[in-house]
């Protein structure tokens, strides 16, 4: 193999390579800012983050201790904030929306309380993202914390 090819080839695969990289690159620092980003709400209402999860563009932290639940998710229109005093959480279920096909189209966690009205966290939307990759074991994960809480 002469020295063209080998140099052409190379080039080649830094080309193709290199997008997939950056890709990367932006989406981890992206996920570190949104964890950021929540650290910073939960030290604003005195609380710690004990435990978190984040998918897609979307974050969910808790501070068991003071019975804080935090949850965080970017779309097209606005970034929506939550902070959520759980101490007064009777049951939380998972509510699934399927078509008539059965397909997945939403994925809520349904937090219901006592002497207030019922909070509807959004784990999966199929009209914001497409593809669904580990949202049902998280909103199991979240679905089982909580009812432990209760």
């Amino acid at each position: 193999m002469d020295s063209t090819s080998l140099t052409i080839g190379i080039i080649l695969l830094i080309v193709c390579v290199l997008p997939f990289i950056l890709f990367s690159v932006i989406n981890t620092k992206k996920r570190k800012k949104r964890i950021e980003n929540l650290i910073l709400k939960a030290k604003e209402n005195n609380a710690t983050i004990q435990e978190k999860d984040d998918w897609n563009q979307s974050i969910i932290g808790i501070d068991k201790t003071n019975k804080m639940l935090f949850f965080s998710k970017k779309s097209e229109e606005f970034d929506k904030f939550i902070s959520i005093n759980i101490s007064e959480l009777l049951k939380c279920r998972i509510e699934r929306t399927e078509n008539k096909h059965n397909v997945l189209e939403k994925l809520e966690l349904e937090l219901t309380f006592a002497s207030r009205p019922t909070v509807v966290l959004e784990f999966f939307n199929k009209d914001e993202t497409r593809l669904i990759l580990n949202e049902i074991e998280i909103i199991q994960k979240w679905q089982t914390l909580l009812n432990k809480i209760t």
